[in-house]
């Protein structure tokens, strides 16, 4: 694999995993890494100083895919990673890689988030904002 096919990390995001996340079976609940992931593209969005609450524009969930590698326990802290994916008109990917601080080495769940960028009066899909397009866009 070359440096050109290896996706940009865009940003990483420590969250402090809770005994409430946790399920009977003694590790975080399934549902738990769909709201990790989501802290995570909010974090990113803010970093970026974009406000997605407020603006006519912004994005809305199309599809999350999330592959469980292994389960986290309490207490850890959890690290996403968030990466450019493809880019389209109106929709852009995040890809994820999730991890723990304790073991950053090790590969807990992966996989990516496709978001739709939208006008919210019309509701109806709108081109990827010209800045965030070049932040994602593969280098030439």
């Amino acid at each position: 694999m070359s440096a050109s096919d290896t996706p940009r990390l865009l940003h990483a995001c420590r969250i402090p995993v809770r005994w409430g996340d946790m399920d009977s079976y003694g590790h975080v609940n399934n549902t738990r890494y769909v709201q990790y992931l989501e802290e995570a593209r909010i974090a990113w969005f803010a970093s970026l100083s974009m406000d997605i609450d407020h603006g006519p524009e912004g994005p809305v969930v199309l599809q999350v895919q999330h592959t469980y590698l292994r389960p986290v326990v309490h207490p850890a802290t959890v690290v996403v990673e968030l990466y450019a994916g493809a880019l389209g008109r109106s929709s852009l990917t995040l890809e994820h890689r999730l991890y723990t601080e304790a073991e950053p080495g090790i590969l807990y769940g992966e996989g990516f988030c496709k978001l739709v960028w939208i006008e919210h009066a019309a509701n109806r899909s709108v081109p990827v904002p010209p800045g965030l397009r070049a932040l994602l866009a593969p280098p030439v």
